[in-house]
């Protein structure tokens, strides 16, 4: 019949090299650092459903390793000997990383993922969602076991591993605001829940705030009490002036410390099933790019 099949389409393969910024907020000493260098990706999706993915940076200039201040944290340091890190090399390996997604029905969609998945953690990760096209509320089941990276980034890890897992509900409650619930077990041990909240505007910006409270006590936690901060998401069309799915996006926290945090897992599947859900919807590619 002269069709293309989906499968005629693969395997694909991409890349990209350009910058990388990387800042650091509200350090008494400095209130701003920042990294600048060189971000070199590459994408290989050899069947449907398939992703391997890697990114490799390298430090150009900036101060964040200049930073003198050490952890104090009573918790496991999951995240606050981020310095330790940046001191350790200017080249890393920040991901890679092999996916599996499928639908196993109608309405759920499904991932897992192994690798190294940011510059802190690896491990493996799976995920279901349960969200049909119609409506506006979906439920989310994922379960990792993260294992804590070598401070230089390469392909070693340390001793420390845990189990992490989060139940979420999501929601849209029209005119781009969005909700969401995480409840579970964080990087450090603790268990509680993060409450997000969001707006998408026309122009396709994304502003919101979040909380996570957990069974760490404020003096446990240190400074900042709990988990708090905003997050931006700016889409790569208003740099590019052409049409592009890509974006930009970054969250500023008064302060990083150890409880409530999450692992960073790519290509989480409740921000792709909304996105081709309201893309199906609409029916008008033009409107994304509005």
């Amino acid at each position: 019949n002269g069709g293309v099949s989906p499968k005629d389409l693969y395997p694909q393969f991409s890349y990209s090299v350009g910058p990388y910024f990387s800042p650091s907020y509200f350090d008494p000493d400095q209130p701003v650092r920042a990294d600048v260098g060189v971000s070199g990706k590459v994408k290989y999706n050899p069947a449907p459903g398939w992703t391997i993915s890697g990114e490799l940076r390298h430090r150009l200039v900036g101060n964040i390793a200049d930073t003198t201040r050490t952890s104090n944290s009573v918790l496991p340091r999951v995240r606050t000997d981020t310095a330790l890190y940046a001191q350790a090399t200017s080249t890393s390996l920040n991901r890679l990383y092999v996916s599996r997604q499928w639908k196993p029905n109608a309405n759920v969609y499904a991932r897992v993922s192994a690798g190294y998945f940011e510059r802190m953690f690896g491990g493996v990760s799976a995920e279901v969602l349960w969200k049909p096209a119609s409506s506006r509320l979906a439920i989310g089941v994922e379960a990792n076991y993260a294992q804590q990276r070598d401070f230089n980034q390469g392909l070693g890890f340390r001793d420390y591993g845990i189990a992490t897992g989060h139940v979420s509900a999501y929601y849209e409650f029209g005119k781009g605001y969005h909700g969401q619930l995480d409840v579970g077990r964080y990087l450090a041990g603790d268990v509680g829940a993060t409450v997000s909240v969001s707006r998408t505007f026309q122009n396709g910006w994304e502003f919101g705030g979040f909380f996570t409270l957990t069974n760490v006590s404020a003096a446990e936690f240190g400074e900042g009490s709990f988990d708090k901060g905003i997050s931006l998401t700016v889409p790569i069309n208003w740099f590019l002036g052409k049409p592009s799915t890509q974006s930009v996006s970054t969250v500023i926290r008064p302060i990083q410390r150890d409880g409530g945090a999450r692992l960073s897992v790519p290509g989480r599947l409740y921000e792709q099933v909304r996105g081709a859900h309201s893309t199906s919807v609409s029916n008008d590619w033009a409107r994304v790019w509005e």
